[in-house]
């Protein structure tokens, strides 16, 4: 008896908890018991920490999150998975920094791309003058930085490493070649990636369907998170600075109106811009194909 659970539990060949198993498990464990459950409630109980409308609640939630996560990462990487925490796609090198800000720049290329369609259609006027907030630096741009990067990290390990990786892992193992069963990971990734945010408008599972889509395919065309961190944190963050030096006016209409609402068109352009360069710089469009070796990137 003993020896048939521990057959469902753990691969036959492999002492770690079986892919299927951590693919279900990865989002109820390292997303919602560090966000919905201890951060949430956390902020909820403690009344020093900020919360709700306050200023500073954003930061002291993804600080909190981001230290919940931690913990809850090191106990998946030793238990479950097997793995040093190294192996989870973000690293302290001058490689992803670059990676990590070309991530960035690629998706404020895209917001201005389409800044430029939406002022060539006639709907809106663009004009170069500073528009920033009246208010501290800190706290439009640097607080918001902060928060938001420890939020698109947190995002990027649990949805386009843990999930994306361990889904290529298991496809493999069950025959299916190392390129195929990377880029098939990705929907199962990007199905859950939808869930999270639990919306059901047409337009915005659109939006998140194509977001989730680049992101997978970031990781899935560098093997690490830089890109990926950085493109996520461009998607919160990009408008922050292109507004600031940008005054826009004017709105769109008809399906442009309705699109101009989401960030996809911008995401869009970010893999354009990320995918010719890729092609220069590499002479092609790569997959790395480690990705379905456990231990591998």
């Amino acid at each position: 008896m003993v020896d048939r659970v521990r057959g469902v539990v753990f691969g036959a060949d492999d002492p770690r908890v079986r892919a299927t198993w951590r693919v279900l498990l990865a989002m109820p464990i390292l997303w919602v018991l560090t966000g919905a459950v201890l951060t949430g409630n956390l902020q909820a109980a403690v009344d020093v920490i900020p919360s709700g409308p306050a200023p500073g609640s954003g930061l002291a939630a993804s600080v909190l999150h981001g230290g919940f996560f931690l913990g809850a990462l090191a106990f998946w990487a030793r238990v479950l998975d097997r793995q040093p925490l190294s192996n989870y796609g973000v690293s302290v090198s001058t490689d992803w920094g670059r990676a990590f800000l070309g991530g960035f720049l690629a998706v404020v290329v895209g917001q201005l791309v389409w800044l430029g369609v939406s002022s060539v259609s006639g709907g809106k006027s663009i004009h170069v003058a500073p528009s920033a907030p009246n208010e501290p630096l800190f706290g439009w741009l640097v607080l918001p930085f902060v928060s938001l990067v420890l939020h698109a990290a947190v995002q990027q390990v649990v949805f386009f490493r843990v999930i994306l990786k361990t889904a290529a892992e298991g496809l493999h193992s069950r025959g299916v070649s190392a390129g195929p069963a990377a880029l098939v990971a990705i929907p199962v990734a990007t199905v859950l990636f939808i869930a999270m945010h639990g919306s059901t408008t047409p337009l915005r599972l659109l939006d998140l369907t194509i977001a989730g889509g680049v992101f997978g395919l970031l990781y899935v065309h560098s093997g690490e998170l830089g890109l990926g961190i950085g493109a996520h944190f461009g998607a919160f963050y990009s408008g922050t600075v292109v507004f600031a030096v940008v005054e826009v006016t004017g709105s769109l209409s008809g399906a442009f109106g309705a699109i101009d609402a989401y960030g996809f068109p911008k995401m869009v352009g970010a893999y354009l811009v990320v995918l010719a360069w890729l092609v220069w710089k590499r002479g092609g469009i790569p997959i790395q194909k480690p990705i379905v070796q456990p231990g591998g990137l």
